[in-house]
């Protein structure tokens, strides 16, 4: 190797047990991390720990402007070197990035390829180094680990040796700890986007029925004044008052059990995104579910919206329901996206229409299932919107639409191994059916699969 001096290691018994030991204190570390951040630190510090190396670095390669990264540095020089970058194309960790090859040196500044500035710069030149790829089991090599200026002596192949194997390690945890990470955000930036819709969506009925309170407030106590000033009022008057004051409670309670159940739905859904930003992903809850109930609750929280634009919402229930496994809040937003999509797109005097209906025969999606369609009197959608429904990329034009509401039925379908459908036609109206299977599937001759 030019440039290089390399001894020869000490004995062959000290040395083995010496790696042993050390590889396996390298892999209780490594594999006692699952934040990516900590897993490229205990790597780096680990190494130079086993090696004595004064300093060093894991450079990460960034593919956007193909250059490799600090991403962690230990060292006289830490501070000034995090998160700088360089061409990956140059240096000593550029080639070794590139090849894939591993290099020891105990005269780095004999190395052509050595990158002097870096060093000479920050007043910390190089003397001897070890740079060993972090490549993956898989051969996918993410970038390189440093190893420089041994504290006494020089490096030995051993020195290498165990690298090479602490850096295999490494990569393959660096790469799975990205992989749960980029997962986790995923989640994260997919739930917030849902629960921001939803959140939107749920303070609707809300707002609804406050102001529903105060007109049926302010009509009735206006009534009541009248009456009381009225002289000439007859005998029916206070019967007629009494009759009023009780139907005014009672449809204030109904508003009040509107507001509170809203409320604890959208408690549930800023919980679920508190879970998630802490890693908790909230999986499904199955449990027997009375869909037509849910319906009826979603029916009940949005008519006060529904009145207020003057449009008709109806539920519509053909025969008996059996109950279905399923996360009862999950189909509850489903169903709760599609009458809230549904009811600004329906004209006023225009009808909404909610209906559960279950077939017992046959095999699923077409029979052996329980359906819950949504259909309204409105605009429709012309055939490239509709093409573009439950991806996520479907226009909307309504003022403050996000677009989701029909992606969030989607991924609810598919919770639950069910299906959504839609047809449409401008000036007509459109409909929405959501199918859930009526317990195990069934095979083509009507038995239970397997």
């Amino acid at each position: 190797m030019p440039g290089s001096s390399v001894p020869e290691a000490g004995a062959r018994g000290d040395s083995h047990d010496r790696r042993v030991a050390a590889i396996l204190d390298i892999t209780e570390v490594l594999c006692g991390k699952t934040e990516y951040t900590e897993v490229v630190a205990a790597a780096l510090e680990a190494s130079l720990d086993t090696v004595d190396a004064e300093s060093g670095c894991v450079l990460l390669h960034s593919p956007a402007d193909d250059s490799l990264v600090f991403e962690y540095v230990v060292g006289p020089i830490a501070d000034q070197l995090l998160g700088q970058s360089f061409s990956a194309t140059q240096g000593i960790a550029g080639k070794v990035f590139r090849t894939g090859t591993a290099l020891l040196s105990n005269d780095v500044r004999a190395e052509e390829c050595h990158l002097r500035r870096i060093g000479d710069e920050m007043g910390y030149p190089s003397r001897t180094m070890i740079a060993v790829p972090l490549t993956t089991l898989g051969g996918r090599t993410l970038g390189i680990l440093q190893a420089i200026n041994k504290r006494e002596g020089a490096f030995v192949h051993e020195d290498l040796e165990l690298l090479r194997i602490v850096a295999t390690q490494a990569a393959t945890i660096i790469e799975n700890a990205r992989l749960h990470e980029d997962a986790r955000l995923g989640a994260v930036a997919r739930l917030l986007g849902d629960v921001s819709h939803d959140v939107k969506n749920l303070v609707s009925p809300i707002i609804a029925c406050a102001r529903a309170l105060e007109t049926i407030l302010e009509k009735h106590f206006a009534r009541i004044e009248d009456v009381l000033a009225d002289d000439r009022a007859d005998a029916s008057a206070p019967q007629e008052l009494a009759e009023n004051a009780a139907q005014t409670r009672a449809r204030c309670a109904e508003a009040r059990d509107l507001l509170e159940r809203a409320a604890e739905r959208l408690t549930e859904r800023t919980s679920q995104m508190a879970d998630c930003l802490r890693g908790n992903i909230t999986p499904p809850r199955m449990e027997p579910t009375d869909v037509a109930k849910v319906a009826a609750e979603v029916v009940s929280v949005l008519q006060p919206t529904a009145h207020g634009r003057e449009v008709a919402l109806v539920l519509e229930r053909s025969g008996d329901c059996p109950a279905v496994l399923a996360d009862e809040s999950r189909l509850f937003n489903a169903v709760y996206n599609l009458v809230i999509n549904a009811i600004p797109e329906t004209p006023r005097g225009g009808r909404v229409t909610v209906g559960v209906a279950a077939i017992p025969e046959g095999v699923f999606p077409d029979g052996h299932c329980l359906k819950i369609e949504v259909r309204d009197t409105g605009r429709g959608m012309p055939p490239e919107v509709l093409r573009k429904l439950f991806t996520g990329d479907v226009p909307t034009k309504k003022p403050g639409g996000t677009g989701l509401g029909t992606r969030i039925v989607k991924d609810v379908a598919d919770i639950h191994g069910g299906t959504v459908s839609a047809s449409s036609e401008p000036g007509r109206g459109s409909s929405f059916t959501l199918t859930l299977p009526l317990g195990p599937p069934q095979s083509p001759d009507g038995n239970h699969g397997p």
